[in-house]
This record gives C-alpha cells, structure tokens and sequence, in this order.
C-alpha cells in the first residue's frame, strides 16, 4: 500500500510539471526579431519596426520581405486579395539599427510575417503583424492591450491550485499511515 501512495504521489507531481512547463517556455524572447509598433493595427495603418541595439552594419542597405493577403500594396511611411510576397522594399540602417515605418493596405487583413535582411552583414531579422478590423490605437491616457489577459489563465491556476492541494493531502495521509500503530 505504501508504493500505491509514493507511485500516486509521483504521478501526480509529473502531471504537475507536464502542466506548468509550458510557462517557461514562454519566456523566451527570439533576439532575432524585430519589434513591431504596434504589431496588431487596423487595414491602412502604418506599424513601426524597431530593434534593440544595432544588428546591422553602420548605414547599410536593408531588404524588406513581407508575406500576407495584398502585400504588394504594403508601402513604407494598395489592391489584390491573394497571399503574396512583396521584396521590392527597402531600408538604410541608422547607425546599425532598424527604424523603418511599414504602411499596410487599406485592404489588408490577418497575419503578416516580415522579414529584414541586411545586405552587408547578412543579419536577417523577423516580425510579425495581425491587421484585424476589430483593432484600433488605444485612447488617449490609456496604456495598450499587450499580452494575455488574466481571466484566460484561472483555470490553469486553479488546475494547478488542485494539484498542489492534492499533491500534499496525499502526503500528508502517507506519513499518517506510517506513523499510525500496527494493529493485529
């Protein structure tokens, strides 16, 4: 009976991890990619990507790439209804970093990836844009939506919540038992 308690205990605790372990993995920040400002906007606004530090070469010529529906319209600083790949853009790094504003297309709708490739140094940077109808700027005084909201995540809370509670009821009953008198 002792060995039915610890294998329940130790499954517990896996199904535990297995459970929370995606957690870390999203704190992983990719220092391949270029950030978007802001990365979700409305059809015919204008995002701006930017790095931290200086990925590329001083001055150098950077390629722009853009994938999604009627990116041949996306212009920097409008009309077909296919997934396409605009390579005609282009940039100079500022002194090695990216600053460039992307104009989307008044037509423009879902996912957009963006790819920024210095011509000298080879460094090749990513970004991803969402242009959704439903987006617009925040008002003014008001901070941006970003991340997850916290009503998304209480059942994970409270799923690990349980298992922690579970976990030491069970452990609690294991060293009762062990200590509970031998009867005959």
């Amino acid at each position: 009976m002792k060995t039915t308690i610890l294998r329940a205990a130790a499954a517990l605790s896996l199904a535990a991890v297995a459970l929370l372990a995606p957690t870390a993995a999203n704190a992983y920040v990719d220092p391949s990619a270029a950030i978007a400002t802001p990365s979700t906007i409305a059809p015919g606004q204008t995002s701006t990507f930017t790095t931290n530090g200086a990925p590329f070469t001083n001055d150098e010529d950077i390629l722009i790439s853009i994938t999604g529906e009627n990116a041949s319209g996306a212009t920097l600083g409008m009309v077909k209804t296919a997934i396409e790949t605009n390579t005609v853009l282009h940039t100079r790094a500022k002194a090695g970093a990216l600053d460039v504003p992307i104009a989307f297309p008044s037509n423009a709708i879902g996912t957009y990836d963006l790819t920024f490739t210095g011509t000298v140094s080879g460094k090749v940077l990513h970004a991803r844009v969402v242009v959704s109808k439903e987006s617009a700027s925040p008002a003014a005084n008001t901070l941006a939506k970003t991340g997850i909201d916290g009503g998304t995540t209480a059942g994970l809370w409270i799923a690990g919540g349980a298992l922690i509670i579970t976990g030491a009821a069970v452990g609690v009953g294991a060293v009762l038992r062990r200590r509970r008198p031998a009867t005959a």
